[in-house]
């Protein structure tokens, strides 16, 4: 992913601490906001925690982040990619993606609602391998 083009494509200023949040992003999957901010701070020293939720926010709101709601922890964010299903640990907070296809569940809610449905987000806690 080009995050230059991404960014301009969404009217975006391009600046370099913008860039290395996307990366951050990339590189973790699922990350939080004070979790970024720790991992560029090396590279960008005069860079405030304040200025990183104002970029996450304008990321988010121009369509290019996905907020991740995790009950009982902090939101966590993706890139905006194919959709899929979040499988979390209820005990470590793992967080895994799943690719499956979630028409059929798309179809069942709108048949029982009537609703005309835009977008599905389906997550699904349990315990992992590692903390049975």
């Amino acid at each position: 992913m080009i995050f230059e083009q991404k960014l301009r494509e969404k009217k975006l200023k391009v600046t370099p601490q913008r860039i290395a949040i996307l990366q951050e992003i990339k590189k973790g999957g699922h990350i939080g906001i004070e979790e970024i901010y720790e991992n560029i701070k090396t590279r960008y020293p005069s860079i405030s925690l304040a200025t990183v939720y104002k970029n996450i926010t304008s990321l988010y709101e121009a369509n290019l982040l996905r907020e991740i709601k995790i009950p009982q922890h902090k939101q966590k964010y993706e890139l905006v990619c194919e959709h899929h299903i979040h499988v979390v640990c209820q005990k470590c907070g793992k967080l895994e993606d799943v690719f499956l296809d979630s028409k059929n569940i798309v179809n069942l809610c709108r048949e029982a609602t009537h609703y005309e449905l835009i977008n599905a987000n389906v997550m699904l806690i349990g315990i992992c391998s590692h903390c049975k």
